[in-house]
Parts: structure tokens; C-alpha cells; sequence
């Protein structure tokens, strides 16, 4: 894929219905080089299905994509897809064949599967290696359904970033890890991004455990946009209160930002 592109990811008026219900409204949606997004909404604003789209699991009722300067429906999407990491654990963890080990799971992402049905070549056997000689903290024939929550969610991680993808989605890569687990996480993000080139796009409902990294924040409430721009401009009480329904005050300590309801 060629480098004549201004954006990372350009989103003109995607809409979607279904069964004339409206999931998503008239939605537009760029990104730049060096621009890292958070996908901030409630559960069920549509923030999933507006990612299924960039994807390409699913198709728009209106609307046009292009990622990387190539449009959806006019270039393969399957040579697309190789360019974009995906880390969706409530689907991945189930969905992945069983018995794989955790040096299998790294090869099915260099193979765009959820299993082992073709062989790895020489190449790739290679860059599974050194991926597992940085990370001294993975035992590479442990059983991937073995590992703990935490250590599951960096394998998955691991699996969508070894083949250097030029934009990294993490559909809330931490919903139900501990504390511990979180920061673990996202310091072992952090440091791939600080190391490699590619924009990340966080899905989230959680202002508070966003990495500093992160420059921009897209904020959607069901199915339309509240605020597109930069984090601090975005994450004010105003915008906040739109995007969950409720009447909140936001605080901010260091470079973390913490919601709490008016009057609670």
C-alpha cells in the first residue's frame, strides 16, 4: 500500500438502520498522522458498530470509508484489513480455535485467522521470535486458556500488533481486569507505541484509564456525534454530560480525568 495519504481514516456521512431503526447517524470521522483517538460513549451509543464498519464486518446503509487512502468497495478489502490490528477480547478469547498455545496465538495474528489452517513461513516464524524474546514475561507453549485475565488481554495485544499494523483498535481491551491488570496493560501499550508507528484508536466508557498518549477524543451518544477534537477541549462537563445522560462533573489530576454525578 502506497504512502499518498493525508489520513490515517477518513469517515464521510456513514449512516446505519436497521429495520428503520437508526444505529448510527450521519457520522464523519478523521485521522490524522501522530493523532491517537478514544471512542468515548455508554454502553450502546454504537460506538462497536461504528469499528465493525472500519473493519469491514459489517457494511454501511449510506456512507463511504477509506483507511490509508483507499476506499472501501473500490480496493480489496481483505489487502485493507492487513494494515489495520484489532484487539476485541469479549469475542477474540472465545472465538480463537481451543488448545492454541500462546506462540500459536501470536501466529494466528501473522495469519489473519482465528486458527491454525495453513503453515507460517520462515519469515514470520522469525518475527514471532523476537517478539517473544522481548517479552520475557510470556511462556511461548503455555496454553493460551491457561493464562490469567490480565495475561490473556496482552497476548491479544501481542497477537494485534506483530504484524506492525498502521492503525491499532482496542475495543475495551480492559472491561473486567483489576486494577493491577489495567495498568499492566497499558504500560505494555504504551511502550509498543512509543517504539513503533501506528495511530490507536481506544473504544471506551472509561475517562479515567486512558494513556497519555492519547491526543483526541470522539464522543457519541446513540448513534450521533457530541464533540470531535482535542482531549481537553472535548472532556468538558458539557459534552460529558450529552455523551452519558447524566449530570456530571469531570476532574482532572495530573493527566487523568475522573467523572463523578452532580449531587452524589
Amino acid at each position: 500500500m502506497d504512502k499518498n495519504f493525508s489520513s490515517y481514516l477518513s469517515i464521510s456521512s456513514l449512516s446505519w438502520k436497521v429495520e428503520n431503526k437508526v444505529i448510527l447517524d450521519s457520522i464523519n470521522w478523521e485521522i490524522k498522522p501522530k493523532e491517537n483517538w478514544v471512542l468515548l460513549g455508554k454502553n450502546g451509543s454504537g460506538k462497536t458498530s461504528l469499528i465493525n464498519f472500519l473493519f469491514g464486518y459489517k457494511w454501511p446503509t449510506s456512507g463511504s470509508i477509506q483507511v490509508l487512502g483507499k476506499t472501501y468497495g473500490d480496493y480489496p478489502l481483505r489487502e485493507i484489513q492487513k494494515y489495520i490490528g484489532i484487539l476485541e477480547s469479549s469475542h477474540q478469547e472465545t472465538r480463537i480455535q481451543r488448545q492454541l498455545t500462546v506462540r500459536d496465538i501470536l501466529r494466528t495474528g501473522l495469519l489473519n485467522s482465528i486458527g491454525l489452517y495453513t503453515q507460517t513461513t520462515k519469515s514470520q516464524e522469525e518475527i514471532i521470535e523476537q517478539t517473544l524474546e522481548s517479552n520475557s514475561w510470556i511462556y511461548p507453549e503455555q496454553n493460551f486458556d491457561t493464562l490469567s485475565s490480565g495475561e490473556k488481554r496482552k497476548v491479544l495485544l501481542l497477537r494485534a500488533l506483530i504484524k506492525k499494523p498502521r492503525i491499532l483498535i482496542l475495543d475495551e481491551p480492559t472491561a473486567n481486569l483489576d486494577i493491577h491488570a489495567r495498568e499492566d496493560f497499558f504500560e505494555l501499550l504504551t511502550e509498543y507505541h512509543q517504539k513503533n508507528e501506528f495511530v490507536c484508536i481506544l473504544i471506551t466508557h472509561r475517562i479515567d484509564e486512558i494513556p497519555s498518549f492519547f491526543t483526541h477524543a470522539f464522543l457519541i451518544h446513540n448513534g450521533k456525534t457530541i464533540y470531535q477534537g482535542k482531549i481537553e477541549e472535548a472532556f468538558q462537563e458539557k459534552y460529558l454530560s450529552k455523551t452519558f445522560g447524566l449530570n456530571l462533573e469531570v476532574y482532572k489530576k495530573e493527566k487523568t480525568y475522573f467523572l463523578v454525578v452532580k449531587g452524589r
